[in-house]
């Protein structure tokens, strides 16, 4: 891998995921704090929803329902993909710990001798496609 290719998998690894995460928490942390207490159940859902809504791949439809059912029914399938989200959140944040490791050895064995062979083999023999 180039340097550049190491940023820019450093960036979409580790940057994005953990700057969504953190935008999300702090745009709706009002939403989960109260008198100074955190919510973490609040917290799981807020911050899950956009990772998991459209993970969600059954909508519940609401039919035959007044609007009071209708109404329940929409938050029910938000609570869910925000439940999916929550663990898909999770995971995004374990993925960046795990990258950031990988792009520090990665840097660290850049201009290593045998990254340097391997670097003349692939130069040498590109594959075609």
């Amino acid at each position: 891998m180039t340097r550049k290719e190491i940023a820019k998998d450093f960036f979409t690894k580790v940057v994005l995921p953990v700057f969504l995460a953190w935008l999300l928490f702090a745009m709706f942390k009002p939403v989960f704090t109260n008198d100074g207490v955190t919510d973490y159940f609040k917290v799981w859902l807020a911050c899950g929803v956009p990772f998991g809504i459209w993970r969600l791949r059954v909508w519940l439809i609401p039919r035959g329902f007044d609007i009071g059912g209708t109404v329940g029914v929409w938050a029910l399938n938000i609570i869910i993909g925000g439940l999916i989200g929550g663990v898909v959140v999770v995971w995004r944040l374990l993925v960046a710990a795990w990258y950031t490791i990988l792009t520090v050895y990665r840097l660290v064995t850049y201009n290593s001798e045998s990254n340097r062979i391997a670097r003349e083999i692939v130069a040498t023999y590109p594959i075609s496609e």
